[in-house]
């Protein structure tokens, strides 16, 4: 089978436009929408061996880059990074793509703290919502730098210091990323507004729900999906955190941060299958 074509799509948000990829699926009647939402440094690319994928299953599946990063439109003003400015966003591209009949949501590391706070506010808006590599929060039990610090060193160096974190973490990875690939992850950054990148980090600092209990009460089926081998959080905080929300797992073993990019045959088969005992 041929796989689903990805067809660039220009969404509204409430910054500017916010740059989009769709795949729909040819010969089978949908089967619904999916949307999913880039985490930081991060964009639609992402989900680049996702799309056809969700498509092929019979799901129309779209991503897109946040306000300020990478193809996206955004303020040059930290202070226009908020997190309800990026959930106002991504409740804008709902409307946007499915009006009227709720979507299943998938959220990677910082677009899973985005998303959360969106399904919590509109909960009728979601037929399922999956956390992928996203933890608890950023300000305990995560292997990654105060983000206060981090945010520091950017207002002085700019984004060429993130693109120097980056490169080193990816330089220990398994397999290593072509030189291609690596050029690109390179020109995303510098191409990422400042702003953004500060104003996540500043947005990191507390975590994403006062309450995880407005997770799990909030009758949306829940999947907790994770790589156990190098992610920012430790597997036992992600099992941890998984049975606070009261969440079915999926554990992606051997893999880290970025299963999504890794292993996307097994990302999505975990996805169908979990749509579909839904159904």
């Amino acid at each position: 089978m041929s796989r689903a074509p990805i067809t660039p799509i220009t969404l509204r948000g409430a910054a500017g436009t916010l740059a989009g990829w769709e795949a729909s699926p040819a010969s089978v009647e949908s089967r619904g929408t999916v949307v999913l939402v880039p985490g930081f440094t991060g964009s639609k690319e992402d989900f680049e061996g996702m799309l056809p994928l969700l498509a092929q299953a019979g799901y129309r599946a779209v991503a897109y880059d946040q306000r300020g990063q990478w193809e996206s439109e955004g303020p040059e003003d930290v202070s226009a990074y908020t997190l309800p400015a990026f959930v106002g966003d991504l409740q804008g591209v709902l409307d946007q793509v499915s009006p009227e009949v709720p979507v299943h949501l998938v959220g990677h590391s910082f677009g899973g703290y985005v998303s959360r706070v969106a399904v919590v506010e509109r909960p009728a808006k979601f037929r399922s919502f999956t956390l992928l590599a996203s933890g608890p929060d950023s300000v305990s039990d995560i292997n990654f730098p105060p983000p206060a610090l981090v945010a520091q060193a950017v207002e002085a160096g700019g984004q060429e210091i993130i693109w120097q974190q980056l490169n080193a973490a990816l330089a220990a990875a398994e397999p290593k990323p072509t030189p291609e690939h690596l050029e690109f992850l390179h020109q995303r950054i510098l191409r990422t507004r400042k702003a953004n990148i500060v104003g996540i980090l500043n947005t990191m600092g507390e975590s994403p729900l006062k309450d995880p209990a407005q997770l799990r009460d909030s009758g949306v089926p829940l999947l907790y999906a994770y790589g156990d081998t190098g992610d920012l959080w430790d597997p036992a905080v992600h099992e941890r955190f998984a049975a606070e929300l009261g969440a079915r797992t999926a554990v992606f073993h051997g893999r880290g941060h970025v299963p999504n990019e890794d292993v996307p045959e097994q990302v999505c088969a975990e996805l169908v299958n979990f749509w579909k005992e839904l159904a």
